[in-house]
């Protein structure tokens, strides 16, 4: 069964008064369900549209960040399309693709050395603006080569929760102190360095969690080698596995080493574990594996759009999650006692429940265990 509520679950998500740095990535994944697309990307921007930072799905190439920011960012993408900066006269709403759908723009230069070697054929962007027309940034949703045109009904589902996505980022709301987290979906990422943190390999994602553990995505920290970028993170964990590798046997059987690190966008966490040297003499490298973590109330939010129930069954069971009695649940949601008891019958039908207790366990089992605090 279709799940039939994406829309109403992510202006839910929009309501949860998350940070804006968790509250970016937790939307653009929702979005693939209401309007589906390869990579959704954010742009923060000030006032006069100047980029501040960004949030891109997926790894991010840095050489072709680069050459964009140094040869096309607000010059040679004139060319083809308008400039970056001309975000700061658009109004609010969406922009569809039909301004880059001509032989002009794939001939260009702009999308053969950018786009093309991403995977990026078309797109759909909206501009946010906030209270009194406050410029937010802007929203990019790209599809590759072979897919589906955008279609006026997918400019009008975007365009429908833009207000509501505006609301949630003019929020602000701070980062939530001794939140519960889970690890994020995307899944780790691997270093492998020597042991005075000299990087020798990354794996594709790396260096866009250690600019997010840093604080953000952008053009200045696209500049810093990842050897720069391992910031709080990484010296911390180097300087144990050196302890480790002087302990011999001991160290050996010690748990491996782990540090996490709280930014806006989450907690950071990076284990390591130390390579025998393949040469007799040789120092030991270290492997180090990097994921982020994100709030558990991201993470059940994921768990209750993939349910397939109704969103009146989703929004009973989004507080019989979190405790709330017939009756407490009947006066949030403003509907009648019998409406709860009807949506309870219904959702524990369809998900083979006989319980609330069954119910929380299996939103917890899709969710995921906490990972184990560091060892000190």
């Amino acid at each position: 069964m279709k799940n039939p509520h994406p829309p109403h679950a992510l202006l839910e998500l929009c309501g949860l008064g998350l940070h804006a740095d968790v509250l970016v990535p937790a939307v653009l994944e929702a979005l693939h369900a209401v309007v589906p697309s390869y990579r959704n990307l954010f742009d923060w921007t000030d006032q006069d549209g100047r980029l501040s930072r960004y949030f891109v799905e997926g790894p991010i190439d840095a050489a072709i960040a680069q050459l964009y920011f140094d040869e096309f960012h607000n010059r040679r993408e004139a060319e083809v399309m308008p400039r970056f900066e001309a975000v700061r006269a658009a109004p609010a709403g969406v922009t569809g693709p039909a301004d880059l759908d001509h032989a002009a723009f794939y001939a260009s230069d702009f999308y053969n050395a950018i786009w093309r070697p991403q995977g990026l054929h078309t797109r759909m962007q909206a501009v946010l603006r906030g209270r009194q027309g406050r410029l937010l940034g802007q929203l990019v949703l790209y599809r590759e080569p072979g897919a589906a045109r955008y279609t006026d009904r997918d400019e009008r589902r975007l365009a429908a929760l833009l207000p509501t996505f505006a609301a949630g980022l003019e929020a602000g709301a701070a980062a939530v102190a001794d939140e519960r987290h889970v690890p994020a979906p995307e899944g780790p990422e691997t270093l492998l360095l020597t042991l005075d943190g000299v990087v020798c390999h990354s794996s594709p994602g790396a260096q866009r969690l250690l600019m997010m553990a840093e604080g953000s995505v952008s053009r200045v920290a696209l500049s810093r080698p990842l050897d720069v970028l391992s910031g709080r993170l990484l010296p911390m964990l180097l300087a144990r596995l050196r302890e480790r590798a002087g302990q011999g046997v001991a160290g050996a059987m010690a748990p491996l080493p782990s540090i996490t690190c709280e930014a806006a966008s989450g907690q950071y966490r990076a284990r390591g574990h130390l390579l025998e040297p393949l040469q007799p003499g040789a120092l030991p490298l270290a492997q180090v594996s990097l994921r982020r973590l994100e709030p558990h109330r991201v993470a059940l939010e994921r768990a209750l759009r993939a349910l397939p129930i109704t969103p009146g069954q989703l929004a009973v069971c989004r507080w019989l999650y979190r405790g709330r009695t017939h009756g407490e649940i009947s006066q949030q949601l403003g509907v009648a006692p019998a409406t709860v008891v009807d949506h309870v019958r219904k959702l524990y039908r369809v998900l083979d429940l006989r319980s609330t207790m069954e119910l929380r366990q299996m939103l917890d089992s899709r969710i995921g265990p906490s990972p184990s605090p560091p060892p000190p």
